[in-house]
């Protein structure tokens, strides 16, 4: 018996869609000095490779890839959607607005110049700025919103995606080098721009790894009552000094929790609740003698996420919600649109901000019910919220207006992103609806943009190496300045006329360009994750403005 492994593997959508995922992602993990050519670059490749071979899916595997993956980016982006508006939220709004709109622009006259063809400009957009959203907007227009001939439409699609592989590669690439360049020829001193943004917010410039907080027994000794005696616990002011919690006292074999008017004793035995570091600097300046107490010692600090979406914490900053001094509970990480921010005490909260706090657990919910609630890791997606919202989107794309000869409305990609912004900005709101946990997310998100990215790598093959062979000089310089033209840009407008900071201006333009390996290399060369908070500025608006000017090139050419 013999297996024909082609009849097999095209006669299966699945079978097909997944053999060449898995062999992309292999391809993607491979690298060279240390490079990788990355899941997306590398599923891109095998596909085309495939598609030159003549396989195929059809149009619902295609379709279902972009759906899922349109709708999980808006989900992410909600939380924070509505509330970036607040500090500073227009200058991030101008800037992936500018990176949007000048990448169109560019385009147009490029197009128009060099007489290319409307599908593979569209295409070339989309790759160059290494934008899925732009490549959705732009493919679902054709499907929606053109009136064109089966063949015709075949056609344009297959265009779309033939430009954006010969131009994806470039762009990622490109922005990397762009980014790391560009304060070079400046010579801007990233290290130093990053400083000067933290102490300009009063945040530290870099992301301090998770540390828990531990609990430690100290005497007070008859030497050490001098400078006790007589003063309060509020006097003596640990925590302002040290950044320690006196959690418990033990006093003639009994143990107390202690106020802020509480005066220690010779003989008491305390218990500090804080970090590592904390408790050596205190015993080097306070209480050295350090003891063994296991009932003081009785205390369980355990790591809750917390959400912000009352109004006692939107808007406030860090310093002010007073966590130690209040609720005896210790700030381990912020983390805002799936990015872990640089925190200190002036760092101003939005709902849908993820709180990392540890304490005792009874503090911990009092904190959260005060804040927002618990996040917690229910393994249970509501896939009822889900498919509702799922559904009103691709109802909302069903809509338009007409405009001369041209059909104006979100269409399926602008509804979904839509909708899954809505279900994501409600779920940073009420901790009972629309569960979805971040590992779930995570496997909707990515298979939905790798089985979108294997559709388009099997559509352009079957053309893409003619293309390279007829366009592919002129495609790559197109692509090159589609790339640096916004970047360009961008940074004009945010350094001379925004005055932003240059490290959290970088961080932002690479959110407008929807670039994570950019941002890394960002924060790599600052020393710093300063740019980090410019990307989630940027990021919710980019991947909106994003997929709008993917749709608007197509009508526009």
């Amino acid at each position: 018996m013999s297996i024909d492994f082609r009849e097999l593997i095209s006669s299966s959508d699945p079978m097909l869609i997944f053999v060449v995922m898995t062999l992309g992602l292999l391809l993607g993990k491979l690298s060279f000095k240390g490079i990788q050519l990355g899941a997306t670059t590398g599923i891109l490749i095998v596909a085309i490779v495939f598609g030159d071979l003549g396989f195929k899916v059809t149009p619902i595997s295609h379709s279902l890839g972009f759906m899922l993956f349109i709708f999980c980016v808006g989900i992410e982006a909600g939380p924070n959607f509505f509330n970036s508006f607040r500090q500073d939220g227009l200058k991030y709004v101008i800037l992936a607005l500018s990176v949007a709109v000048s990448g169109v622009a560019v385009l147009v006259v490029l197009v128009n110049l060099l007489n290319i063809d409307a599908g593979l400009g569209s295409g070339i957009l989309a790759g160059a700025l290494t934008s899925t959203p732009t490549l959705v907007g732009a493919q679902d227009t054709v499907i929606n919103r053109l009136a064109l001939p089966a063949n015709e439409q075949s056609a344009f699609l297959s265009q779309i995606s033939v430009g954006y592989a010969i131009a994806y590669l470039v762009g990622m690439i490109g922005v990397m080098i762009v980014i790391q360049v560009l304060p070079r020829v400046l010579k801007i001193n990233l290290v130093e721009e990053a400083k000067k943004a933290a102490r300009e917010r009063s945040i530290t410039s870099h992301t301090r790894s998770v540390r828990t907080p531990i609990i430690r027994a100290y005497e007070i000794t008859a030497e050490l009552q001098q400078q006790f005696a007589g003063r309060t616990l509020r006097e003596l002011g640990f925590q302002e000094k040290y950044g320690i919690l006196i959690e418990s006292v033990k006093r003639d074999g009994k143990l107390f929790d202690p106020d802020s008017e509480t005066v220690l004793q010779t003989g008491d035995a305390v218990a500090l609740v804080g970090y590592p570091i904390n408790h050596t600097r205190q015993r080097e300046f306070t209480l050295p003698h350090e003891v063994f107490d296991p009932e003081l010692l009785d205390f369980r600090i355990t790591t809750l996420d917390i959400v912000v979406s009352t109004g006692f914490a939107k808007g406030k900053t860090i310093e002010a919600l007073n966590l130690q001094a209040d609720y005896g509970c210790f700030l381990e990480a912020v983390t805002r649109s799936q990015i872990n921010m640089p925190v200190n005490k002036q760092f101003v909260l939005s709902a849908g901000d993820i709180l990392t706090v540890s304490g005792e657990e009874g503090r911990l919910n009092r904190l959260a019910t005060k804040i927002g609630f618990v996040d917690k890791k229910s393994e249970v997606t509501d896939l009822v919220s889900f498919g509702a919202f799922f559904i009103c989107g691709l109802f909302l794309g069903y809509f338009s207006f007409r405009v001369g000869r041209f059909d104006i409305g979100l269409g399926s990609a602008g509804g979904l992103l839509f909708a899954g912004i809505l279900m994501g900005y409600y779920r940073a709101q009420m901790p009972t609806f629309g569960s979805v946990p971040q590992s779930a997310l995570n496997i909707l998100k990515s298979l939905g943009l790798n089985f979108f990215m294997v559709s388009i790598g099997l559509s352009a093959g079957e053309s893409f190496f003619s293309a390279i062979m007829q366009i592919g000089l002129v495609a790559i310089l197109m692509s090159a300045i589609i790339m640096m033209a916004p970047v360009i840009l961008a940074y004009f407008i945010g350094h001379k006329i925004l005055k932003m900071n240059p490290a959290l201006l970088l961080g932002a333009i690479t959110g407008s360009m929807t670039s994570t390996p950019a941002l890394e290399l960002l924060n790599s060369a600052s020393q710093s994750s300063i740019p980090s908070l410019g990307y989630a500025g940027s990021y919710a608006f980019a991947n909106v403005f994003l997929a709008v000017a993917g749709a608007t090139v197509v009508m526009v050419l």
